[in-house]
């Protein structure tokens, strides 16, 4: 390490060192830009914060679409078990039971209407012949789903997972109605 001598070259003497000018701030300097980046700190963490809600809310379905897809990618690799599409329904019936406790008893029609309630419109539904012969085919050995069908069924229920909502209820004289 070297000590800080003045210049030995005589046209250098009477020179004096340059000051290093004070720091600049990166801190706004006035009210106005506080204020500003007091607001733009609350709207991103408002987002944020939302956004956290959000992913919170949804884990329900990326467990029921691991569930789903696991399945999906089985049902080409192997012969198919009886029991899918028994898991199937256990699957759904967990998300619908997430969705609405009181729904825990529900059954056949029932169970295919109420998917059908949260639906989105461009979903079809489940309450037609595919439903039918899945509600069937979970208390009556002889009535069994082809692969083609399981692969239907299991498609329509990945896409309804992905594009169910929030049931809406709306009010009539005091009746919740459906």
């Amino acid at each position: 390490m070297s000590i800080h001598a003045p210049p030995s070259n005589y046209m250098l003497r009477n020179m004096s060192e340059v000051t290093i000018p004070d720091h600049v701030s990166w801190f706004p300097q006035t009210i106005g830009w506080k204020i500003v980046a007091a607001i733009l700190i609350v709207v991103a963490l408002y987002y944020v914060i939302q956004s956290i809600r959000l992913w919170w809310n949804n884990r329900y379905r990326r467990e029921a679409m691991a569930l789903m897809s696991v399945m999906q990618a089985s049902i080409n690799s192997t012969s198919m078990p009886l029991s899918w599409p028994l898991d199937v329904f256990e699957v759904m019936k967990a998300v619908l039971i997430y969705l609405n406790p009181q729904k825990n008893n529900t059954f056949g029609d029932q169970f295919l209407n109420d998917l059908d309630e949260y639906r989105s419109p461009q979903t079809t539904l489940f309450n037609d012949d595919l439903g039918q012969k899945w509600m069937r085919s979970l208390v009556q050995k002889q009535c069994l789903l082809s692969k083609q069908e399981l692969s239907a069924l299991m498609t329509l229920c990945q896409q309804w997972l992905v594009e169910h909502g929030e049931l809406h209820l709306k009010k009539n004289g005091g009746q919740n109605v459906v």
